[in-house]
C-alpha cells in the first residue's frame, strides 16, 4: 500500500530537525525506542534517559532495550521519598491535579531535572495516532484524545521541561506525520488484535529490533513502577491513590 512507504519516509524526515546532540525520554517501549532508533540512524548523538522505581518493569526492560539498540542508558532510579517530592513539584509547577497525569509525567519530570542535554525527544502521541490503547478496540476516541494531547498535555510537559532549561521534541506530533497517519485505514492500525500494527510494521521495516517492535504495550504509570510506589504509600495511610496525591 502506498501509505506504507510514505510512512517510512515521513518518519525519517520527522527527526531531521533534531540537534546533533539529543536526549530521549526512554522506557524501552516501541514509541520511545523507535524515536531513539530514528535519531541514531540520522547520525545524531543519542542519550537515553529512563526514570523508574526499583524492581519495576522498566528497571529490567529499559536496559535490555537500550542494549538491543546499541545505545547507552542513563538510569534515574527513584525511591519513595524522591517520588513524593516529584509529585509535589509537578503539582507546584503546573497546577495539575489529576493523579493519572501526574504519575505519567513523573519520568519526564525527573529526566528534565537531571539530564545534561538541552533537547529531549519523546514518543508522545503515538498511542493516539496509531490506536495503542486497549480502549480503542471498543471505541475509537483517538481524534479527541489527540486533540487533548496537543492542547493540554504538550503545554503541561513543556512547562515541566522549561523549568529545568529543557526543550521537548515530538517526532510523532510533526504535522506531516499526523496528516499521513490520519489517512491510514483503521484495520491497519489494529490488525488481528495487534494494536499499533502500522507503526510496528514501519519500525520493523526500518530495522528496529523486532523484539522491541512487536512487544506488547505497558502503560507508563505502571511500567515505571511509580503507580505501585504511590499505591503502597497511600495504603499505609488508609487512603486511595487519588486522596493521597490530592493531599500532598
Amino acid at each position: 500500500m502506498e501509505w506504507q512507504d510514505q510512512l517510512k519516509r515521513v518518519f525519517e524526515y520527522s527527526v531531521r530537525d533534531a540537534p546533533g546532540n539529543v536526549g530521549v525520554l526512554f522506557s524501552g517501549g516501541l514509541d520511545s525506542s523507535f524515536v531513539a532508533h530514528l535519531l541514531n540512524r540520522d547520525r545524531k548523538k543519542v542519550h537515553l534517559y529512563s526514570s523508574f522505581a526499583p524492581a519495576s518493569h522498566d528497571s529490567v526492560w529499559a536496559p535490555k532495550a537500550a542494549s538491543l539498540l546499541g545505545l547507552h542508558l542513563n538510569s534515574l532510579v527513584k525511591n519513595e521519598e524522591e517520588t513524593v517530592k516529584g509529585i509535589r513539584s509537578i503539582k507546584d509547577l503546573t497546577g495539575e491535579t489529576s493523579p493519572l497525569v501526574i504519575l505519567i509525567e513523573l519520568p519526564l519530570y525527573f529526566v528534565s531535572r537531571e539530564s545534561t542535554v538541552s533537547i529531549l525527544a519523546t514518543g508522545q502521541g503515538a498511542d493516539e495516532l496509531f490506536l495503542g490503547y486497549k480502549k480503542y478496540e471498543r471505541e475509537d476516541t483517538s481524534e479527541q484524545d489527540l486533540k487533548k494531547v496537543l492542547e493540554s498535555v504538550v503545554p503541561l510537559e513543556r512547562t515541566i521541561a522549561a523549568n529545568y532549561g529543557k526543550e521537548l521534541f515530538y517526532p510523532y506530533l510533526d504535522n506531516s506525520v499526523i496528516e499521513l497517519v490520519s489517512r491510514i485505514p483503521r484495520d491497519q492500525k489494529i490488525r488481528n488484535g495487534v494494536r499499533k500494527y502500522a507503526l510496528r510494521s514501519a519500525a520493523s521495516s526500518l530495522n528496529l529490533n523486532d523484539e522491541i517492535a512487536w512487544k506488547p504495550k505497558k502503560a507508563a504509570q505502571y511500567s515505571s513502577g511509580f503507580k505501585d510506589v504511590v499505591s503502597k504509600l497511600a495504603k499505609r495511610e488508609s487512603k486511595t491513590v487519588h486522596e493521597y496525591i490530592s493531599e500532598l
